[in-house]
């Protein structure tokens, strides 16, 4: 096989060490190296191969400008997309393209290997050729399609286009969703990459956004997205469901705000405990209190027993959190942070993440005291407070323009 790559590697937050060695040894199909960076740092040694290595020097963030100008950089046909903390087996790409070759799929992707800083995970994947749009049923097509070690080709880009630019995040999956009728999108069974997960800070926005304005609105419900439901003979109950586990997904990327409004069109459709108890839930994590105690009730068909249980827990919450509120104005910082310790494990809302923003605030740590004051007001964005201390500490950090796209993405539907 004569076929060769550009390998295109959006900068992260540093180089695996065997990344260098592992394109050397799958050198008889590497053409190029594009690097997203600088050659500064550990990248330098990406400088010292048997092939054309060209460093684009990109000081932007957004990972769409990265691939964007990876792409219009590349020179050969096929396009093989890593990230600095990957790394592959010697024959990872010559398995990739020729599975690409025999199938003529669009993407082509390996199994993972994701290094942990305490452990390791084996992710083997589904082969989804053929059986493209059951990714819809999932929510979230990142759990079920790795976005690294992913080969395409020129081809299916001139033809569907590049990736969005004003997604910073989430870009690859939000292309993948919104070309799907049109992917071709195949598993490399025997093939591995391995990744390094870094604890960074991430804008589950994006994720939320894609789910309502594209996979929501461009797929159809009943036969695409849950097909698995009762739509004939139990409508309600399907309609419901469908909304409960929409809302579910929406949780699990904090947007208790939209998530909250999916819990109450399903309750109306057909009025459940399980979709109440996670509404409950999503006002608690919102801090909205008095708004989850107004939903226990006799009217809504909760236990006497359970409407004490849930009432004291929401009551105690609500307490700790005006409690650490006002330690805070007392000036008893470590005090609080000693009790936040405790509190996390089975408390970690809104309110929490503006009071850590606050206790960074005053410690001088802008960067830190930014992402609480994010992760508060993605969890909430219609609270004043909340979004007062993000503002100004966007204004800070001269990244107004971060927290205008928050907003735009979490109170638009697309």
């Amino acid at each position: 096989m004569s076929k060769k790559v550009s390998v295109l590697i959006v900068e992260n937050e540093s180089l695996h060490d065997a990344l260098p060695e592992s394109l050397q040894e799958n050198g008889d199909f590497v053409g190029e190296v594009i690097f997203s960076g600088k050659a500064d740092r550990e990248f330098k040694s990406l400088q010292d191969m048997d092939f054309p290595v060209k460093f684009l020097c990109l000081e932007t963030e957004n990972k769409a400008i990265k691939r964007n100008s990876l792409i219009k950089a590349a020179n050969y046909e096929y396009l093989f997309f890593l990230n600095s903390g990957c790394s592959l087996e010697d024959s990872t790409i010559e398995e990739l393209l020729e599975v690409m070759e025999e199938s003529e799929a669009d993407f082509v992707y390996p199994n993972l290997i994701l290094n942990f800083s305490d452990g390791e995970e084996v992710k083997n994947f589904q082969d989804l050729y053929g059986r493209e749009l059951e990714l819809v049923r999932t929510l979230s097509a990142e759990e079920v399609l790795p976005e690294w070690g992913v080969l395409s080709k020129r081809e299916t880009f001139n033809r569907l286009g590049r990736f969005d630019e004003s997604f910073e995040d989430f870009e690859f999956y939000h292309y993948i969703y919104k070309n799907l009728r049109s992917l071709k999108l195949k598993l490399s069974d025997f093939s591995y990459v391995e990744q390094e997960v870094y604890d960074s800070f991430i804008d589950t926005s994006y994720r939320s956004y894609t789910l309502r304005s594209v996979v929501l609105k461009e797929f159809d419900w009943e036969r695409e997205i849950f097909p698995f439901l009762s739509w004939d003979n139990k409508p309600e109950v399907a309609k419901a469901t469908a909304l409960t586990l929409i809302g579910n997904r929406l949780s699990s990327y904090f947007d208790y705000m939209n998530a909250s409004e999916f819990y109450r069109s399903a309750l109306l459709a057909f009025h459940n405990q399980e979709t109440l108890r996670t509404l409950i839930k999503a006002y608690v994590n919102m801090g909205l209190f008095e708004e989850a105690k107004e939903l226990i009730s006799d009217e809504q068909g909760i236990e006497k027993k359970e409407q004490d249980e849930i009432r004291f827990f929401v009551d105690k919450i609500s307490e700790l959190m005006e409690e650490l509120e006002k330690a805070v104005e007392a000036g008893k910082v470590l005090e609080v942070i000693t009790a936040i310790q405790e509190i996390v494990s089975i408390y970690n809302g809104a309110p929490l993440h503006n009071i850590l923003g606050v206790i960074k605030w005053l410690q001088k740590e802008w960067e830190e005291s930014y992402r609480f004051f994010f992760k508060a007001v993605t969890m909430n964005p219609i609270n004043r407070d909340y979004l007062y201390n993000l503002t100004e500490m966007a204004k800070k950090l001269n990244r107004q323009e971060e927290v205008k796209g928050l907003i735009n993405r979490l109170v638009s539907s697309g």
